[in-house]
This record gives structure tokens, C-alpha cells and sequence, in this order.
């Protein structure tokens, strides 16, 4: 099973030297930073987050959570633009930038009581290393 490591100076199961090459042909700058989410599309085009990358800036946040199982965050928009359908290299560059800028990022979290609800957190976008 592979997942799509988001935003992170390579993709899983890949080279750092071919996700910088993917980078740049996408319109991306091997000096883009982003926030060390790695996600996973599920059969409906949602993206469940499946790791996030330890150091990076959603780890250290504290705010989104790995899917679990049926708990944990699905990447709804960043920005302000939804996700849904898009593919992952478009997910990838919305959520990558120069470092120090800030993204918004929506997620949608199921609640122990059955309900799901939506939060809207601000992330900085800076380097770590996915290891």
C-alpha cells in the first residue's frame, strides 16, 4: 500500500531526487517547504491523513490526526479550495510554498459520537526531514 507523502522533500517508496524532478515539471520549486502530511485517497476521492511526518509542522502542531481505522482527520480544503477529486500532485502543490507562509487547512474529523465536524487550522510551512 503506498501512501502520498505530502509536502515533504519526497514521496514514499520514491527517491528524494525523483520527487524534486516531479516538483519542478509540476510547476514547484525544489526550495518549497510544506507541513508533513502524508495522506491517502480513499474510495470515495477522500483524502484520509495517514501519517503525519515526525518534526515536520502538523506533527508539532498537535492539531491534525492520523485516520484511524473510521477516526481520524480527512484533508478537505487548503485555502479555501476543495480537494476532493483532485489529484495528488495538485494537493501537493497546493499545500507546498516558500517557507514561513501560513496555510489553511480544512479537515473533516469524526467525533466519538458518531457526528463529523469540520476545523479550519493554520499551519507555517517550513523544511524537516522525512525519514
Amino acid at each position: 500500500m503506498q501512501f502520498f507523502a505530502c509536502c515533504t522533500s519526497r514521496i514514499q517508496e520514491r527517491p528524494t531526487r525523483d520527487f524534486n524532478d516531479d516538483n519542478e515539471r509540476a510547476g514547484g520549486s525544489s526550495q518549497d517547504v510544506g507541513l508533513g502530511i502524508a495522506f491517502k485517497p480513499d474510495k470515495q476521492g477522500h483524502l484520509e491523513v495517514k501519517r503525519l511526518v515526525k518534526g515536520g509542522p502538523a506533527e508539532k502542531s498537535n492539531l491534525i490526526k492520523v485516520s484511524n481505522q473510521d477516526l481520524g482527520d480527512v484533508l478537505h480544503a487548503v485555502d479555501g479550495e476543495n480537494v476532493l477529486g483532485r489529484s495528488r500532485m495538485e494537493v501537493v502543490n497546493l499545500l507546498k510554498g516558500p517557507q514561513g507562509t501560513k496555510v489553511k487547512v480544512k479537515v473533516l474529523r469524526p467525533e466519538p459520537n458518531g457526528k463529523k465536524t469540520f476545523y479550519d487550522f493554520v499551519l507555517e510551512r517550513q523544511p524537516f526531514e522525512d525519514i
